[in-house]
């Protein structure tokens, strides 16, 4: 069977397997799932393949896998996905705290990330933890280095949103309704939306609209102005209008509106008082003149936040796309292309606590009597906004894709634009508080081969050659970093991947590849004898080293893919402080450097097993240690410091730790029963739990964030018309912190103890991210 696309069967998702933890979830069905099997396709390789025959490792979760496992949002994939994680610090406005494979960003910028969001292979960017699940045929999760296929900012992996084409000859469609409650909660959660499909022009011409409106509940009020903590609202308007005339050529256009409002985050902050009070282990640090941090960050109060008068985050977001794909004979033309812009504003309280006096649950009657002092240089609120805009471009030319030798060859061209301000630091001649209009170009040329040596073996190899430019204009009026000339830095990079695969059977496959993915060069601004100078880091590189199985037994029944990595990061971005040549003068100043360096080991698994047609088990499970390697001391930012060994110039050393916020091990196991039919409809019962594993909350490795599992419940009553569900989303209530800050949980305090013979005299707080608490609720959806 050489070169031909082989459909493999797979029932279910994924198990563990009792022994060591080792089973995995390769969950993706399309939405022709039958009884008998699940036809398992994805386009990771730009072309319709299996799941099972492409030598990459992916999760694949098709729209009945979301459902089912409760995935609502970007941030629920990581409780099925090994080695994705993800912290939302500041609820869906963080989407800087994604790491996969142990690797994460350092750095809040969009334009600087190692994962990017793509609908129907066209880039995103911004904020995207907030982009609706509930309408998309499937997700694919793609991990390890991606620039070969999917370009820039996808060096340790990409997300691929897969929408459904419309089709039919009569109007088809749903309505969805769902709605919940949190004990003692201020607000309810709910979601309402629906889809409509109608045919325009018979068998050429389809119109597809949906429109959704859904709000998690807040659940908890600020001790200070009674405000929502924790409450995000949705709106979302989308169609999609797909012309196919005949087998040939087809025309996809897709346009999407959103709009978000969310309130203050569930993010605490915990001071030194609050740990001795509870009796919590604490050690000093070597920095810290008598201060102290616990062993372990203890669970957030969400009775102690304070919003001081802040109003939280809102997004719009807007995104065009366009797929165009012709048959010419045996080969296939594609164009992918598209337009996206997010604008939003943040005004959040600078430490999310409260100075009032009497207030504050811990603190507010110590504020009188002098035992403690109020920071003033926290208080108060720090309104901000950004623009993110961009459009892509990629023309795509397929060969035969039942050849011995098959190849690909495409264009790539991108632009992105980012304006940020800062509206408390507005002048006359900068009223909104514009601190940068930044933007950047990447083109590329891309290309691969498939070349089947024999029925068995295949060697592959993919690459791709990128030329970018960051550019930051001069701007003289702008805050904190005005600049008098154009800054530009240019690069040019070639990202490459080559797989040798074997099949020992038609149902069994090993492979190995190399891959390289590169992050952009990254500017910073800094004050030089009065001016300011844009200064740049080159490109940051990932080198990935991976064997991998796929595997399908009994007939389908049971499916285990696995797969090892080791990866060595080179000229890692990082924020240090640097001696540096600028304008012929020998410097030192903070700025963003090729300082660092990391390795990574690990592996992950996903498995699903078949045990009786009524009862299906998946799991997974994913283990990824990053280290750092760099040897070269540096200096840091100082509330970064706290915990490492003193030194006489405040240096650190980074290696042997690792970076915070990023668990080691993550899993998950559930099980589906399938209940004998009653009145008609066929009840199901689905028990799901995610484990995150422990990880560290600063940057020397010497507070830990303790482990946890989220257990999720679901049974759904299913008709040929009505599907109705009850469930619980962490019914066991974990409440344990997921992770806050990008270097790290450290927080400045915004009460200082006067004791400092017990309290020491550069006392530090913690950030805890608090999960939403145990939910129940119902869900309706109705088919015609």
């Amino acid at each position: 069977m050489t070169g031909r696309v082989r459909i493999a069967k797979l029932t279910g998702s994924a198990i563990f397997t009792a022994l060591a933890f080792t089973a995995i979830p390769a969950l993706a069905q399309q939405a022709d799932e039958s009884e008998n099997g699940n036809t398992i396709v994805v386009t990771a390789k730009n072309r319709k393949e299996s799941l099972q025959d492409v030598p990459l490792a992916i999760t694949a979760l098709s729209n009945q896998d979301l459902a089912s496992a409760q995935i609502r949002d970007a941030r629920d994939l990581q409780k099925i996905t090994p080695n994705l994680s993800l912290f939302a610090g500041s609820g869906r406005n963080d989407p800087s705290a994604y790491s996969l494979r142990g690797l994460a960003p350092n750095t809040s910028d969009e334009r600087y990330q190692g994962i990017s969001i793509f609908i129907d292979g066209v880039a995103l960017s911004g904020q995207l933890a907030s982009l609706d699940l509930e309408n998309l045929q499937r997700v694919e999760i793609i991990k390890g280095p991606q620039s070969a296929t999917f370009g820039r900012a996808t060096y340790s992996g990409a997300i691929n949103y897969v929408t459904a084409d419309p089709s039919g000859d009569s109007i088809t469609g749903f309505v969805k309704a769902r709605g919940s409650l949190t004990n003692n909660a201020p607000d309810a959660s709910y979601y309402f939306g629906g889809t409509v499909t109608a045919p325009i022009v018979k068998d050429a011409l389809w119109l597809s609209v949906s429109g959704s409106l859904m709000q998690n509940g807040a659940f908890a009020k600020s001790v200070d102005d009674r405000a929502p903590i924790g409450r995000e609202r949705t709106q979302v308007v989308s169609g999609t209008l797909f012309f196919k005339p005949d087998d040939t050529f087809s025309v996809k256009l897709r346009g999407m509106y959103q709009h978000d409002r969310d309130s203050s985050p569930s993010q605490a902050v915990e001071h030194p008082r609050e740990w001795l009070n509870a009796g919590v282990p604490v050690a000093a640090f070597s920095r810290g003149s008598g201060s102290f941090f616990p062993t372990y960050l203890p669970s957030g109060d969400l009775d102690s936040i304070g919003t001081q008068g802040a109003t939280g985050y809102g997004r719009d977001r807007y995104f065009a796309s366009a797929v165009v794909t012709k048959q010419l004979g045996d080969y296939e033309l594609s164009y992918r292309g598209g337009y996206f812009k997010e604008s939003r504003w943040a005004n959040v309280a600078t430490v999310p606590r409260s100075p009032r006096p009497g207030v504050d649950p811990v603190f507010g009657d110590l504020v009188t009597t002098g035992t403690v002092t109020v920071r003033s240089s926290v208080l108060g609120t720090f309104p901000s906004t950004e623009t993110f805009e961009n459009t892509s471009h990629q023309l795509m030319l397929l060969s035969p894709g039942d050849k011995p030798f098959r190849w690909r060859a495409g264009l790539y061209y991108f632009w992105e634009n980012d304006l940020s301000a800062f509206t408390g630091y507005g002048t006359a001649a900068n009223p909104k508080g514009i601190t940068r209009n930044d933007n950047l170009t990447n083109m590329a040329v891309l290309g691969g081969f498939d070349w089947d040596f024999t029925d068995k073996l295949t060697l592959s190899g993919e690459g791709r050659y990128a030329h970018e430019k960051v550019s930051s204009p001069a701007c003289p009026s702008c805050a904190f970093y005005p600049t008098l000339t154009d800054f530009n830095n240019k690069s040019n990079d070639f990202s490459p991947r080559v797989t040798l695969s074997y099949k020992v059977t038609n149902e069994n496959m090993v492979y190995a590849l190399f891959s390289k993915g590169v992050k952009s060069a990254r500017f910073s601004f800094v004050n030089v004898a009065g001016t300011y100078v844009g200064l740049a880091a080159d490109p940051e590189k990932l080198f990935n080293y991976e064997i991998g199985s796929k595997n399908s037994f009994f007939g389908g029944r049971l499916t285990v893919n696995l797969a090892a990595f080791y990866d060595e990061v080179k000229d890692q971005q990082l924020v240090s402080t640097q001696e540096r040549t600028v304008n012929g003068n020998t410097v030192n100043i903070a700025t963003v450097g090729n300082v660092g360096a990391s390795k990574i080991l690990g592996f992950e698994g996903e498995a699903s097993l078949k045990v009786t047609p009524s009862l299906t088990l998946r799991g997974s499970v994913g283990y990824a240690h990053q280290e750092f390697t760099a040897k070269n001391p540096i200096i840091i930012s100082a509330s970064s410091t706290y915990g490492f060994p003193a030194s006489a110039n405040n240096s650190i050393v980074l290696d042997g730790l690792t970076q915070a916020n990023v668990p080691d091990w993550n899993g998950f196991i559930g099980g589906e029963y399938k209940l004998p039919e009653m009145g008609g409809f066929s009840p199901s019962l689905r028990v799901d739990g995610a484990y995150r594993g422990s990880w560290y909350a600063n940057l020397a490795n010497t507070v830990k964030g303790r482990s946890a599992w989220t257990v999720d419940a679901r049974i759904n009553f299913a008709s040929d018309m009505i599907d109705f569900s009850l469930f619980g989303r962490n019914i066991l209530n974990n409440q344990r912190p997921t992770g806050s800050g990008l270097a790290g949980a450290t927080a400045t305090c915004i009460f200082v103890e006067r004791d400092t013979a017990t309290y020491g005299a550069n006392q530090q707080c913690l950030y805890a991210s608090i999960p939403r608490p145990a939910e129940w609720g119902m869900e309706a959806t109705l088919r015609f």
